[in-house]
Parts: structure tokens; sequence; C-alpha cells
């Protein structure tokens, strides 16, 4: 017993010591982030009075909650609201804007993500990284339709352009003018080019952004948000979903669409069917948007 106890008070010693040199470890990671984090926020400081409103922004955004980090980046971003995504680069993800993604509507929107497909000349042309809703592309079955007149389009540009971006935010979304194709194959009419803010992909984009397995799998399949699988949208046992493109199918009563593995259905289907909702949209990062495209 009397070994037995002495083992153990060896023990406790070291426990002890070991748990003495943790605490020390500890204090000292903890002083050394924090005076990191001041020599980082003084850094942000001087570069914001030079002038340098970009890497000020993302010194200042990395922070998180250090002092007063996060007012400072939102007062930023207030002075410029492409500040967030001035150095975005094709094949990000960002947020941009809010929508009811988790089914509780009483905790706010959810900010979406957006993939970023493609940069050209200070634009980014985004497609939302998740299907955000189900909805019809048309509500009248067998009815030749187009994207110029379509329940979509109508939809994107009206009540989800409202809902989803502030005044601000909307200053950076440019109008876009579409020329709408007539399908590859048959030739179903695209109808007129239109002018959009928010739209759906087209046959010739999904043909440019999805031509590879990579990016089929990658980009083209797409997660349902819990929002938009509450509705009658069929998903796959991945929680991926179909979701439409604006270009007419083989009639003019059906429309193309992504399957769920992120294939293009150059068919198409049914306008009045529920398939998934991926709007897309060109920000500008360098003027103040409200161009056109």
């Amino acid at each position: 017993m009397g070994d037995n106890d002495g083992v153990r008070a060896l023990l406790r010693r070291k426990t002890v010591r070991i748990g003495a040199v943790l605490l020390v470890l500890s204090l000292a990671i903890a002083l050394t982030v924090i005076a990191r984090n001041a020599m980082r926020y003084r850094q942000a400081v001087a570069l914001d009075e030079a002038g340098d409103a970009q890497g000020a922004y993302e010194i200042f955004h990395s922070l998180g909650r250090y002092s007063d980090a996060a007012q400072r980046a939102q007062a930023l971003v207030d002075a410029d609201p492409a500040l967030p995504y001035r150095r975005a680069s094709k094949g990000d993800t960002i947020e941009f804007g809010s929508y009811e993604q988790d089914g509780d509507t009483s905790n706010g929107a959810e900010p979406i993500r957006w993939i970023v497909l493609d940069e050209i000349d200070g634009q980014l042309l985004l497609l939302s990284a998740d299907v955000l809703e189900a909805r019809q592309y048309h509500h009248v079955p067998f009815e030749d339709i187009t994207w110029e007149h379509s329940d979509l389009r109508a939809w994107m540009n009206g009540d989800f352009y409202e809902a989803a971006f502030t005044p601000v935010q909307r200053g950076l979304i440019e109008t876009v003018h579409n020329e709408n194709a007539d399908q590859s194959i048959t030739g179903a009419s695209g109808g007129a080019p239109t002018d959009d803010r928010v739209f759906a992909l087209s046959e010739t984009e999904s043909v440019i952004y999805f031509n590879t397995p990579a990016a089929r799998s990658d980009i083209g399949a797409a997660l349902a948000t819990e929002h938009a699988a509450e509705s009658p949208l069929s998903v796959s046992e991945d929680g991926t979903a179909d979701w439409w493109l604006r270009s007419p199918g083989t009639y003019g009563f059906a429309t193309q669409f992504v399957d769920a593995s992120g294939t293009p259905s150059l068919s198409g289907a049914n306008v009045d069917l529920q398939y998934g909702v991926r709007p897309a949209l060109w920000i500008d990062v360098v003027g103040t948007g409200e161009g056109t495209r």
C-alpha cells in the first residue's frame, strides 16, 4: 500500500506540473494572438489612413470581433460596396444578398452563396451555389413560351430581385442584354433578346461552364436548400435537384434544365413542372453598377 500511495502522489505531482505547463502555454498563445491581432489592427488603421481601403478592409474583416474591426470593415463597405468582391476570381464562392433558405422564417433570411463562374473586365458572373427555390418555368401547360414572357423571368427580376438584395447591392448588379438563341438541334425558338438583372443560364452558357465531368459535378450539381426542398421538388439521395435553364427544349412548350447530377438536358421538360431555380447575375466590382453588358 505504501508503494501504491507513493506512485499516486508522484502521478499527482506530475499531473499538476503538466497542468501548470499547459496553462503557461495557453496564456502564452493567447498573449501572442492578442499581440498579433493588435499589430494587424494597427496595420489596417494605417492602410485606411493611407487610402488603401481594400487592404484595410481585408484585415479588419479577418479580425472579426476584435475591438471595433467589424464596424470599421462595415464602414468601408458602406463607402465602397464592391470591396468584399473586388479580389474574387473565377471558381471562388462569395456571399451576396440574402434569401430564406433554412426553412425557418423566424430567424430571417440567410446569406446567398454564389459561385463566380467568370470574370471579365472587372465584372463577375455569379450563379447561386444552391437551388434556392422550386418554381414552374411557366404556369400554362403545353403553351409555347420563351424566356421573355416566362413566369420565371418575371419572378427573378421582380419578387426575387426585390427580396434578395438591398438598394446598395442592387447598385452593383448589371443589366444584361441577353441574346436568347434557338434550340441548337430542333431550332425551337428562343425568343427575342431581353434585358435582365437576374436570369437563368442559357444552353450556350451551360456548354461553356459545364463542359467537363468535374465542372458538372462541382458546379452543375447543386444542393437544394431546406426551404426549396419543402416545396414539390424532387430531391436526390445526395440532396441535389434538377434546375431550370432559360433556353427552349425540343419543343416550344419545353425548357432545358440541368439534372441533379449536373448534366444539362437539351430536350428539356414541360414548362409547367416544378424544377429548381439557381439565379445568375453579373456584378460590377470596379464601377458603380447599373450599367448594361
